[in-house]
């Protein structure tokens, strides 16, 4: 390519661009040139996005939580995400989006707990033994039989062990009865479909002939082949002996329906066979937008119980899940109180993402004072307030965060907790701005319009906050916006230690903590969301901070 042809285009493209420049300069008011400059740095848009993002959940926390932060339900602790399914995975129809339930199974050799999808009843139409009447029961809903609610259904059904040998004969290990259970895995109803599909009678019942399980036959839930499961059998002290000498490939584990008690608010109860059951319905919990679900006031005064996404309270009382309000529903798993991880990041994140403006705020309001009268003062002022600055920055900040936050009582309220960390964040950060704004303001000492200001007679204190610190606002903002990230790590890693934010109040620094040990690493990673939302925020707030730094730059804007 021809040399000259370039060098034209460059002083083409370069006179253009100082064109638009004079344009922008002349024509467009400060805030749109600062707004044009921000707009080319791609990745200071996106951070501002991001954070603003970040800070609308954080105000809207309550109507975006899909369940109360603040409620235990210790039966799902460090339970994975909540699968959402829009087929029905017993009878394979389209559905609307739902979740199950979830039920706590354990290996019966390592005894490690994996939570498994589980169902339960939701109508059940039956004989009833006592008086020869085909009845339907619905759980919460009256029964005209009881002249009371049917609060409850218990599944009490038989778990059969056996062996497998090489040449398919299969021996009894043992037979055991389990009672008053409220949940059935769903995959017992996957795995236990007959030749024919599940048939719906006129009045929407599945009609029991699908499930061998319904009809009080055996069914094959479980196939263990491991060599530690055989070894485990054959060491048994109650049947190891029927099978220490034979060839074992497997041992099965079968599921067989005894009855189902039904029972009312009123204390009636009926007990209903395999052979009694004529039609049954699943319980299914759809997902809903805008539904009502657990109390709490919009923005801290208005009163309302919407939310934007979730699922109904389950009916079933004898679970712990019924004393509150909120559907059993974890987008982004639970931790080791069984609280919605999603929900306690939603509000984490108004003390987490609010600590830093406030901290913020305390900190220049002291630097500015501190350091506009040692500027503009001097003398023993001046020497007194910089050495007493220097005392506390040769202290490392660290370990001085951790002594203060040590200082704290433990009995003290969310509230004025979370203030005091405000404060002890302040408190050693102050001394850095201090000593900018002081040799800002000494620079300013000798400026025309000081000068001036002191010889019409005006007051050191009104030269100061009227004359000399609005001159360093374009400092204090670059800097400001560049501090947060150090209040937001700073405020995590008191809470990390069990210094700042403590239960059940919630902070990221707090969430994280949960995330110490190696198990928590190695099988709940969703325990380090938290982090991942500390990083992305303190990475946002500098990002955005050079842009902004970039744009209030004076001979950006021309000046």
């Amino acid at each position: 390519m021809n040399p000259d042809k370039n060098k034209i285009n460059n002083d083409t493209k370069n006179k253009e661009n100082e064109k638009e420049d004079v344009f922008e300069q002349e024509f467009l008011s400060t805030p749109q040139l600062v707004w044009r400059i921000i707009k080319k740095h791609k990745l200071g848009v996106i951070s501002m996005w991001v954070l603003a993002i970040l800070y609308f959940f954080a105000i809207f926390a309550d109507f975006f939580s899909p369940m109360d932060p603040y409620k235990n339900h210790i039966e799902y602790r460090f339970m994975h995400s909540t699968k959402m399914h829009s087929t029905n995975l017993i009878t394979g129809e389209k559905t609307k989006r739902y979740v199950n339930l979830y039920t706590l199974e354990r290996d019966p050799v390592t005894r490690k707990g994996t939570f498994v999808e589980a169902t339960h009843f939701d109508k059940l139409k039956a004989i009833n033994s006592d008086n020869g009447k085909e009845e339907t029961y619905q759980l919460g809903k009256y029964s005209e039989t009881f002249n009371s609610t049917i609060t409850e259904m218990y599944f009490n059904y038989y778990i059969v062990n056996k062996a497998v040998t090489k040449d398919g004969q299969e021996i009894l290990l043992d037979k055991k009865s389990v009672n008053d259970q409220i949940l059935l895995p769903i995959s017992l109803f996957e795995k236990d479909k007959q030749a024919t599909a599940p048939v719906r009678d006129k009045d929407g019942f599945l009609k029991p002939n699908f499930s061998n399980f319904l009809t009080g036959n055996e069914v094959l839930y479980k196939e263990d082949k491991r060599d530690i499961a055989i070894d485990e059998a054959k060491s048994n002290w109650k049947y190891g002996s029927k099978i220490k000498d034979k060839d074992i490939v497997k041992i099965n584990k079968y599921f067989k329906l005894d009855y189902i008690y039904v029972g009312t608010d009123n204390f009636d109860e009926v007990d209903i066979y395999p052979a009694d059951i004529q039609g049954v319905t699943f319980k299914r919990y759809d997902v809903k937008f805008f539904i009502k679900s657990w109390d709490y006031k919009l923005l801290g005064f208005i009163p309302t119980n919407v939310h934007f996404i979730g699922v109904e309270k389950t009916k079933l009382p004898s679970l712990k899940d019924y004393i509150s309000n909120d559907g059993i529903f974890y987008l982004w798993g639970a931790d080791k109180f069984g609280r919605d991880m999603l929900s306690r990041l939603l509000y984490g994140s108004r003390v987490s993402l609010s600590i830093g403006f406030v901290g913020i705020l305390i900190t220049f309001t002291i630097g500015l004072f501190f350091g506009g009268a040692a500027g503009y003062y001097g003398g023993w002022v001046d020497e007194g307030l910089m050495r007493f600055t220097e005392i506390l920055m040769s202290l490392p900040s660290f370990y001085l965060l951790i002594a203060l936050g040590a200082l704290l009582p433990g009995d003290l309220s969310p509230a004025l907790r979370y203030m005091l960390i405000i404060v002890i964040l302040s408190f050693i950060s102050w001394p850095g701005m201090a000593r900018v704004i002081r040799g800002m303001t000494l620079g300013m000492k000798s400026s025309e319009f000081i000068e001036a200001a002191v010889a019409l007679g005006y007051p050191g204190r009104r030269i100061i906050w009227k004359h000399m610190i609005p001159n360093t606002m374009t400092y204090i903002i670059v800097s400001a916006t560049m501090a947060i990230p150090s209040y937001i790590i700073g405020e995590a890693s008191l809470s990390f230690l069990g210094l700042g934010i403590t239960e059940p109040s919630s902070s990221w620094g707090l969430m994280l903590s949960q995330a110490q040990s190696l198990e928590a690493l190695t099988n709940y990673p969703w325990l380090l969301i938290p982090g991942l939302l500390i990083f992305i925020t303190a990475l946002s707030f500098n990002l955005f901070g050079d842009a902004l730094r970039d744009a209030l730059d004076p001979r950006a804007l021309g000046h």
